[in-house]
């Protein structure tokens, strides 16, 4: 792909393809990298569609003519995709016959699945099909003319004369898009009057489900320059459009919102339990600190420098000093010997999603972070582990005074946020386990707004001993995307996770933070490069610690 689109900076993790670092998620449904599982796709097809896409086509522009409709920006990205393929050129004559089987492999996937069982799914494969034999002078195959015959004559007359101009206009992209947004509104006008005419809601149900949603499909941005919040994050978002986004984001109400130490919420009596719990569980897992201690700390540095303690009354004769031995013989400072004081290597910053999710899991995160931030500390590393969640379910106060002032649109977060320290740079790990203990309270579990705790963590440890330290790791553990029911019922349901993921982007921005995933649900795992691993049900503590040490030592730069 890099090869053919000469854009170097392509990468696939998790089967999902990212261009520095942001995800490119508007391909067409043939192109999808989870095909490559499959046995009917051709993965070449499929991989060297994506390269002649991203060599022949601009994004911008597409995106900006990109319709908002669910049905038209499918049948926009398809025919975009078919006159990409269709001007493949002659020198790359393996990439046209892979991307041609991949394309007739999906149609007919498409239709050994049921597709075109309903009218809705029949109508969009007899446009794609028609507009591919037009631009590709290919024949379909038999069985598939044979289905889509009687729907495509059907169409020549609204149709025809826009399939011609589709050729026309086949290496100009801006005339070619005019044509196409023409067909997608005569599709999804086709679409909304076969709906209209069935009486049955349960039919009309069924109709679409069994046609046109047995094409995976996500819908683009919009462009819509009024609304403030897009569904899904680009390739073209810039370092700038980025830190505007971030910008936008909204707070209904901070007045409720709290930063606090974790234990300072709990009687000490009830701590004390907790931390009882807490070393129980710990002295059961036999943990070999020496051996961890070493590992992590080849983690951080490959070797340590040695230092030296200059002006000393005894030790080794600094040869800086040679001339004293004749001139001042008595004078005991010409000695040196290594320094005792040893600094610190790193700083790994811990954030931990206090979720309700999270709660069944509290005992071993408890256990793994109290022991990790004891290792962390032998290895001389710096630590601190926060946590967040809300002070409440259901949006809380700011919720309410939203209803009272009448309901506004697009309130933003209608949460009282919760910021939990349970132990930060300046606290050694000692004095710091009550703090750690608090992980088992479970009051502290509510609802999750991820975006704002990451980037109020990365900026903690950012700040902590200046921008530009070095081996700075801020590791999340999570289970899943943002929850706050308030929030999404008010602002749309990509409002928070939005938000999270540039507040992501922004921290793989950071030249001096390495982010880290721990634990992260499959619907954000392909948007951290750097995870550790996470069985809540088959790994215990000591086997993550293991695990985790592997992990961070094998990460290529």
């Amino acid at each position: 792909m890099r090869s053919i689109s000469g854009d170097e900076h392509l990468q696939i993790r998790d089967w999902h393809l990212f261009r520095k670092g942001l995800a490119i998620n508007t391909l067409a449904p043939h192109l999808n990298l989870k095909h490559l599982y499959t046995s009917w796709a051709n993965p070449r097809g499929i991989l060297d569609g994506i390269a002649l896409r991203l060599r022949y086509s601009d994004q911008d522009l597409h995106s900006a003519l990109s319709p908002n409709g669910l049905v038209e920006s499918l049948v926009f990205e398809v025919l975009e995709q078919i006159r990409v393929e269709s001007i493949c050129p002659m020198e790359l004559k393996g990439s046209k016959q892979n991307i041609e089987s991949q394309f007739i492999a999906w149609m007919q996937e498409f239709m050994a699945n049921g597709g075109v069982e309903g009218s809705i799914g029949l109508l969009l494969l007899s446009i794609f099909s028609t507009a591919w034999v037009k631009l590709n002078h290919r024949p379909l195959p038999q069985l598939m003319q044979d289905i889509v015959e009687t729907t495509r004559a059907g169409l020549a007359e609204t149709v025809g004369h826009h399939l011609v101009q589709l050729k026309t206009d086949q290496f100009d992209q801006a005339s070619y898009a005019k044509t196409a947004l023409e067909i997608a509104k005569l599709v999804s006008h086709l679409i909304e009057d076969e709906y209209q005419k069935i009486t049955s809601i349960s039919t009309k149900q069924k109709n679409i489900s069994n046609s046109f949603l047995k094409i995976e499909w996500a819908q683009p941005p919009i462009q819509n320059a009024n609304l403030k919040y897009s569904q899904h994050p680009t390739a073209q978002t810039s370092k700038q459009s980025l830190v505007h986004a971030l910008e936008r984001y909204t707070v209904f109400n901070t007045s409720y919102d709290i930063e606090t130490e974790a234990k300072k919420k709990i009687r000490p009596a009830q701590l004390a339990i907790y931390q009882h719990q807490l070393n129980e569980a710990i002295s059961n897992l036999n943990i070999p600190w020496g051996k961890l201690t070493k590992y992590y700390q080849s983690i951080f540095l490959s070797k340590t420098l040695k230092k030296w303690e200059n002006s000393e009354s005894e030790g080794l004769i600094d040869r800086r000093f040679f001339t004293r031995i004749a001139t001042a013989p008595l004078d005991p400072v010409i000695y040196k010997h290594p320094s005792q004081k040893i600094e610190s290597l790193g700083r790994v910053s811990l954030l931990i999603d206090c979720s309700g999710s999270m709660k069944e899991q509290r005992e071993k995160i408890a256990s793994c972070v109290d022991a990790l931030v004891r290792i962390l500390e032998q290895a001389h590393i710096q630590t601190e582990v926060l946590g967040y969640s809300t002070s409440t379910w259901q949006g809380g106060r700011p919720f309410k005074e939203w209803r009272r002032s009448g309901q506004p649109p697009n309130p933003g977060r209608l949460n009282e946020r919760a910021h939990w320290i349970f132990k930060d740079f300046h606290t050694n790990w000692r004095r710091a386990r009550p703090g750690i203990a608090a992980l088992l309270r479970p009051e502290i579990y509510a609802e999750s707004i991820d975006g704002e705790a990451l980037l109020w963590a990365a900026e903690r440890l950012l700040n902590n001993g200046g921008k530009n330290s070095i081996n700075k790791k801020l590791i999340l553990f999570s289970d899943g995307c943002p929850m706050d029911r308030a929030t999404i019922e008010a602002n749309g349901e990509y409002f928070l996770k939005n938000h999270l993921l540039q507040a992501i982007e922004w921290c793989n921005e950071q030249h001096y933070l390495e982010l880290w995933g721990c634990g992260i649900g499959e619907e954000l795992r392909s948007f951290f490069p750097n995870r550790l691993s996470w069985d809540r049900e088959n790994e215990s503590p000591l086997e993550s610690l293991l695990h985790w040490a592997e992990e961070l030592k094998t990460r290529k730069p």
